[in-house]
């Protein structure tokens, strides 16, 4: 049963960065379980991916969602994240909410991105929330893990699946200081500003805090880039690959 959602037109962003498996997972995970209507537009952006693209660009294609070079490519200077986002919301200034989502989340639980609206809607100090993340899509990251690293929850809201409203501070903090990372260059140390965190910073100083939602995803991290060991980068995409296929063979709801 879809409960009544606050009124909203969202528009919502993907970066595929040689991670096309991973993202068709994600959107194939997404439209299982929120049946319509949910006034959302979905856009992935690619990074001139080299990986096989066509199963992903045919599924977006079935649902409908758009697909549009990002004009990055895969090797940058830095981290393109942040740039493709900025350009995304600029661009898109009529919707209520904006919905970003990294391509190696997977969907857990029916009417997510619901709970997350109507949590959002009753926090009115609130400028976004953020779903709860696992790694094995059965429980939460161990909070003596998040506890310890603040990009997770508390120093940011993550963009791995965060819902923000569209608001006239929102947009000038997006225009003004933009969304990717940043290094701050305090007198006797430095800080690493990960996408998303420098402007939640931002948002903090105008009274507005980023909450999170009680609704969960599963998120692999880091998978668009070699960070990973060997044995977890299989363990990953062995995963992937085994909820890959089984998504690929339900009845969507959408």
């Amino acid at each position: 049963m879809i409960l009544e959602l606050p009124e909203h037109r969202i528009e919502a962003v993907a970066v595929n960065h040689n991670t096309s498996a991973y993202m068709e997972l994600m959107l194939r995970s997404f439209y299982h379980f929120h049946a319509g209507p949910y006034n959302l537009k979905m856009t992935i952006f690619d990074n001139d991916s080299q990986d096989d693209c066509q199963p992903l660009q045919d599924f977006a294609a079935q649902m409908g969602v758009a697909w549009q070079q990002s004009g990055f490519g895969i090797e940058t200077a830095n981290n393109s994240h942040g740039d493709v986002l900025r350009s995304f919301v600029l661009a898109r200034p009529d919707c209520t909410h904006y919905l970003f989502l990294d391509a190696d989340v997977v969907f857990l639980e029916a009417d997510t991105l619901g709970t997350m609206l109507r949590e959002l809607q009753t926090a009115p100090d609130a400028f976004g929330i953020g779903a709860r993340m696992s790694w094995d899509g059965v429980s939460e990251i161990p909070r003596e893990v998040t506890d310890g690293n603040p990009d997770v929850y508390s120093g940011r809201l993550h963009p791995c699946c965060a819902l923000a409203k569209n608001t006239p501070v929102f947009r000038l903090a997006v225009q003004e200081v933009g969304m990717m990372c940043a290094d701050l260059r305090w007198a006797e140390r430095s800080e690493y500003l990960d996408t998303f965190k420098l402007l939640t910073k931002v948002m903090h100083t105008h009274g507005l805090r980023h909450i999170r939602s009680r609704a969960m995803v599963q998120h692999f991290f880091c998978v668009s880039y070699d960070w990973d060991e060997a044995e977890l980068r299989l363990r990953k995409q062995t995963e992937r690959d085994r909820k890959l296929a089984e998504f690929r063979g339900t009845t969507l709801c959408a």
